[in-house]
């Protein structure tokens, strides 16, 4: 934790000592998936704990990277209606009654408008050097005036280079023809033993790395030592440098986890950055100088009403206001801004649940998803239901020939069992793996080809004529998908079916519940998912719809999936639990166990969304009877109907696409290697809502995640922590991606497709001495370099609830008040009851009360 150096205070700098500091450190990181199962992270999810606004000012002051908007942005956002002017006075009350002390207020008040509408530069604190030099000697000073040498701006783009070609060699994932050596030994031996034949460094530079231990958390407690860190001040140090290269980071965090190693990987990290920082600037090298603000002092100590006692707490003030807080002010006006959009949506919606529906649909919470609902329930009497795309299905899932089973859940949830799709037709599955084996086989041959030293040499002539032509046809996207469709219906046609093979963690994880019994664990599943959304009676035709992207040539393609699914398609799940609750045993569990009644009637189909191009493709069909068949057959044409609506409102939004018919352009774009753009994923991501899907202001189409939910079924509030717990944590992951990437897309951003080199099987870079880069790619969040399309706000939560009920939950979940305290995120219930409209603060207020 940033502010917990308490225990380090006293300590000698022994190795058990600098890996605590270390440990402390981690704080700032998290875990950075691979692009195979990329997932959206939660950049900063260790620093919950501290409220917003200081955790964002201190991880500027630590990183030099500002977290905030834009002063160009913000601007944008004021002319175009989104902040008002209202709510940004009002937020600047609220931050003079609770940031700035008593003594500071008459004359921080005075400063205060010019400095929040004024655009004012000033060096934020790099590398948490000193404020100035005339408070440096204060004992008290805030976390900005740090003060610990580090490489000047010439050294450590130097050291940075280094580090990440050592580390993309270290966690290379098979990419690479040849393993680094001594990689067995560790990231900091093996470094470091290359590192001393490495014709990068000077002589010098070699001979100062060997003064230094061969012992990592010896060489923490060396530099720490060496460059005159003071105990109070040691994680911080270390923190300085994980911000330096948060992807790497995250990416070594991700191979400790899996490997168990608690941190030791990390700590390697650090030894060899301090390694590195000992070689190039050495002890009498050169250091990054502190700010000068002596002139800012100056400035505050003239302003009326400061008196000379104040003086230096009203620069820190200003310093603090100027480079971070006056835009945490702005956010928080824009935020407020559309909170009242949000809160003057339409009270009317969609799907009147008093007449019967012909059909019932369950989709995804995903933003995309919302528009296909809205357009397909004004077409006919259908209700859909909003819900975490994996169906509750907590399971790995193993496709046919597939050697991996995937976990088909969200990261923050462990699989529980394993589930594997088998073939009921054993020849036409021969022949299916022989043609696909040859194949896959061709594609190896080519790859081992191209890094051979030999056969290297020989390859452009060999398959120069061939990849031309396939250059020439991949310029036909449409064309070129029509042929790979023709050829894969070539392939023999294999029927499948899913079956419950295994378990990961012990038993099925449900009570009563062995392992022989499958049954068990897709009857409680399903039976938490229906009672969550308030489902207790059921139509005819019942649909789970996953979804998937159909993209080309993206490095990111995981995530344009779907999130619950672990960043994979939602198509299996669907198919799975469809699958059981069709069979009879399934169905006596709910109703003996859980008192949902199936009527016999009723037919589960399972199916899949594409995005890209909103079509809706069926990929289990039950037997259906003669009235189960019309049903479906009239929701096909709906569905179909609803899809080209809904592809025609999400064209208009993205760049190129105007004037062009909607659908014939949306299957171009997901066929189309070169394209950049095929959809806008999740970006625009503003909102939660838990309830029932209103009828949006047309400005939030599209931007809100529709779980809903029935409180008069959660008598004791369960479902709505379950829902608090899961799906919005997982929402809240990707906001935060989305909006870290969008202030910082240079550090915590994906960079430019079209310059993203894929690096060791991890992640990408920008050419071959960046960071590894974390977050989205700049084309997901921008329509044009000029014009933002992601909006960078934080979440809000609406829950349609009675206020005691939102109350309770606070009392109850910790993480989630937490977060709501911190301003992590933004809560807004409406009471069903009263039709009243509270705040997150209203509710935490009356509870203290």
């Amino acid at each position: 934790m940033i502010s917990s150096t308490a225990t380090l205070r006293d300590l000698a700098w022994t190795p058990s000592s600098a890996a605590a500091a270390a440990e402390l450190a981690l704080d700032v990181t998290a875990v950075q998936w691979p692009l195979a199962v990329w997932i959206a992270r939660h950049p900063w999810p260790s620093l919950e704990h501290i409220p917003f606004l200081e955790a964002i000012r201190r991880l500027q002051a630590l990183g030099g990277v500002r977290l905030y908007p834009s002063w160009r942005l913000l601007q944008d956002a004021e002319a175009r209606g989104e902040i008002d002017p209202n709510a940004l006075e009002d937020r600047m009350n609220r931050y003079l009654d609770h940031h700035v002390s008593a003594p500071l207020r008459t004359a921080f008040a005075r400063l205060q408008p010019r400095l929040t509408r004024e655009e004012i530069e000033l060096p934020i604190s790099t590398e948490a050097a000193a404020l100035a030099a005339r408070t440096a000697a204060r004992a008290d000073l805030p976390l900005e005036a740090l003060r610990f040498p580090l490489p000047s701006d010439d050294a450590r783009p130097r050291v940075d280079a280094i580090t990440a070609r050592y580390l993309r060699l270290y966690l290379d994932r098979g990419q690479s023809a040849w393993p680094m050596p001594g990689r067995k030994d560790g990231l900091f031996t093996a470094a470091r033993a290359l590192l001393m034949r490495d014709p990068a460094l000077s002589k010098a530079e070699r001979r100062r790395m060997a003064e230094l231990p061969d012992d990592p958390d010896a060489v923490l407690a060396f530099g720490l030592e060496r460059f005159e860190v003071q105990p109070r001040f040691a994680a911080d140090y270390f923190r300085v440098h994980y911000l330096r290269m948060p992807g790497f980071v995250g990416a070594l965090r991700y191979g400790d986890r899996e490997a168990g190693g608690q941190g030791r990987l990390l700590r390697q990290y650090l030894a060899l950055r301090i390694l590195l920082e000992w070689a190039v600037a050495g002890p009498d090298g050169a250091f990054a100088p502190h700010p000068d603000l002596t002139g800012l002092a100056k400035a505050a100590s003239h302003v009326e009403g400061a008196e000379a006692d104040i003086a230096d707490d009203l620069v820190l003030a200003v310093y603090r206001y100027v480079t971070a807080d006056r835009y945490g002010v702005w956010l928080e006006a824009w935020e407020q801004t559309l909170d009242q959009h949000l809160m003057g949506s339409s009270e009317t919606s969609v799907g009147d649940d008093a007449h019967p529906a012909d059909a019932q649909l369950l989709f995804c919470i995903d933003v995309r998803s919302e528009r296909l609902r809205r357009h397909l329930e004004a077409l006919g009497p259908y209700t859909t239901y909003g819900c975490a795309g994996f169906f509750n299905l907590a399971v790995r899932t193993q496709p046919l020939d597939s050697a991996y089973a995937h976990p088909s859940c969200p990261a923050i949830v462990s699989p529980v069992a394993r589930v594997q799709e088998r073939a009921t037709d054993e020849k036409a599955h021969r022949r299916r793996r022989k043609m696909t084996n040859a194949v896959r086989a061709m594609g190896l041959a080519f790859k081992k080809l191209k890094q051979a030293s030999v056969g290297s040499l020989a390859l452009p002539e060999l398959s120069g004529a061939y990849l031309a032509l396939h250059a020439v046809w991949q310029a036909f996207p449409r064309v070129s998908a029509h042929v790979r469709d023709v050829l894969r219906e070539c392939l023999p046609s294999v029927p499948t079916r899913w079956e419950a093979v295994g378990e990961t963690d012990g038993a099925l994880a449900q009570p009563n519940c062995a392992p022989a019994e499958p049954a068990h664990l897709f009857a409680e599943a399903a039976a938490q998912l229906f009672r969550s959304l308030g489902i207790t009676t059921f139509s005819r035709v019942v649909v789970l719809c996953g979804h998937e992207a159909q993209v080309e040539n993206q490095a990111h393609r995981a995530a344009f999936e779907c999130g619950a699914c672990g960043g994979q398609s939602g198509r299996h799940n669907a198919r799975v639990l469809a699958a059981a609750l069709n069979q009879e045993a399934v169905r006596r569990l709910l109703r003996d166990r859980h008192g949902l009644v199936i009527p016999e009637d009723t037919v589960f189909l399972a199916a899949v969304h594409i995005t890209t191009t909103d079509e809706i493709e069926w990929v289990e069909l039950a037997g259906m009877s003669p009235q189960q068949s019309r049903v479906w057959q009239q929701l096909d044409q709906d569905l179909r109907r609803a899809g080209a609506n809904a592809a025609a409102e999400r064209l208009e939004q993205l760049p190129g696409a105007e004037g062009r018919p909607a659908q014939r352009e949306a299957v171009r774009r997901g066929h189309d290697w070169s394209e950049v753009r095929p959809e806008w994923g999740l970006a625009g991501n503003r909102a939660f809502w838990i309830g029932r899907l209103p009828s949006l202001d047309a400005r939030l189409r599209g931007q809100v995640f529709a779980h809903d939910y029935d409180w008069r079924c959660d008598p004791d509030g369960s479902y709505l922590h379950a829902i608090v717990s899961g799906p919005v944590t997982v929402a809240q992951w990707i906001n935060l991606q989305y909006y870290a990437s969008t202030v910082a897309p240079h550090v915590h951003g994906g960079g430019h497709k079209a310059l993203q080199t894929v690096t060791a099987g991890l992640g990408v870079m920008h050419g071959n001495a960046s960071d590894l880069l974390p977050g989205l790619p700049w084309q997901s969040i921008a329509a044009e370099d000029g014009r933002l399309y992601h909006r960078p706000l934080r979440l809000t939560v609406v829950v349609e609830a009675p206020v005691a009920r939102a109350a309770l939950l606070l009392r109850e979940h910790a993480d989630f008040r937490r977060k709501v305290q911190n301003g992590w995120l933004r809560l807004l219930v409406r009471d069903p009851q009263s039709k009243r409209w509270w705040s997150g603060a209203e509710i935490l207020l009356g509870a203290e009360a």
